[in-house]
């Protein structure tokens, strides 16, 4: 087998973790192969906080009893070198007496420099990066490089690029096909929906997953709420705040909108955000107080004034566009996005298409906003 070969053994390992298990943690696969090319040992991270990769296959591979000075390490992620949860793996790299490590990603967690360190220590290590383990470690990456969640944003317009008619009526846009999708597989993929508290009062929206023939699931929910009204004895009956038993509803306010004594609902949770005098959130801050909360990967449905905010200020890595076969045709319908700015071609925003599907006449579009 060839490095690449290798390699990609390796990376079919990482895809066995679970994200629920992981959460927070990169992806890894690796595999110790010995001198006659035979695959001596593996393993990938399987749970947060436990054994990573390396461990496993290296505790396997010495098993056999032989030395493992002649053997090879291929590791989709760089090794981390810093204690952690777990002690680094280059301490064990070291101790095992491998002599060569191949690695298909450097990690992006400034912690990490695994890389130099083994190199330091007379290991020959190489990189031969491979797409597909970046591609597939995109939530960690951001979280490390750019201090905030992996963030999708969900749209669902008419052809014609219209949320709302002139009411403000937007139930439905898309059909049944389209939006069993949206809770099926783009919900039940990220750790919070994020809304505003003038969407989710509006819409009465539950912001949980709903799947045919299957028990409602609890989701986190992140309201942008600079003033607090979510938490006005008129919402105390908001289906929103439905019994839940592992998430939690954030209502995000600007620091000092609420009283401290203030009775809220039960798993319900205040975080104040500074927000600037025109009413915008602070992103930079907002991003790392979800992370520190363990969102790091959440959905947007919001309206077209916060959507157009989060993408102007590029704070947005993914959308999925649903485009309801619908034409409006009304001169008062509420547009997708509402910008105030101009902007010329050139400097439009280039998308790059994941994937498309057909839920019978609707359309779903998927794409990265944002180079990793």
């Amino acid at each position: 087998m060839t490095t690449l070969e290798h390699l990609i053994v390796a990376l079919s390992l990482a895809k066995k973790a679970k994200r629920k298990d992981i959460k927070g943690n990169p992806f890894v696969g690796a595999i110790v192969v010995d001198e006659n090319g035979s695959i001596i040992g593996s393993g990938y991270h399987q749970k947060w906080g436990e054994k990573h990769a390396e461990v496993f296959a290296i505790e396997e591979a010495l098993q056999s009893g032989n030395s493992l000075s002649n053997c090879t390490l291929y590791v989709t992620l760089e090794p981390c070198s810093h204690f952690g949860k777990t002690p680094p793996c280059t301490d064990l790299i070291i101790a095992a007496g491998i002599k060569k490590v191949v690695v298909g990603s450097l990690d992006p967690n400034p912690n990490v420099s695994g890389f130099t360190l083994l190199q330091q220590k007379g290991i020959e290590v190489s990189l031969l990066e491979i797409p597909e383990a970046t591609i597939l470690n995109k939530i960690f990456f951001t979280n490390q490089k750019s201090n905030k969640p992996f963030v999708r944003l969900k749209m669902a317009a008419t052809l014609d690029g219209k949320i709302a008619d002139y009411t403000g009526a937007s139930k439905w846009i898309t059909n049944d096909s389209s939006r069993a999708y949206l809770h099926a597989h783009i919900r039940t993929a990220v750790d919070a929906v994020i809304s505003t508290a003038k969407t989710v009062i509006q819409d009465q929206a539950t912001l949980n997953i709903r799947i045919s023939n299957t028990p409602s699931t609890e989701l986190n929910a992140v309201i942008i709420d600079r003033n607090g009204a979510m938490l006005e004895p008129a919402q105390a009956s908001h289906p929103i705040f439905y019994n839940r038993v592992a998430t939690k509803v954030f209502v995000v306010t600007a620091p000092g909108a609420m009283d401290k004594g203030v009775q809220l609902p039960a798993h319900t949770e205040i975080i104040e955000t500074p927000f600037a005098a025109n009413g915008e959130i602070d992103l930079d801050t907002f991003g790392k107080q979800l992370l520190q909360k363990g969102m790091y990967s959440v959905l947007i449905e919001a309206g077209a004034v916060f959507s157009s905010y989060v993408l102007s200020k590029k704070w947005v890595n993914e959308l999925d566009y649903f485009i309801g076969s619908k034409l409006l045709l009304d001169a008062n319908a509420k547009a997708g996005l509402d910008i105030a700015t101009n902007t010329a071609l050139q400097n439009a925003v280039p998308l790059t298409l994941l994937e498309s599907m057909f839920f019978e006449n609707d359309m779903y579009l998927h794409y990265a906003i944002e180079a990793l």
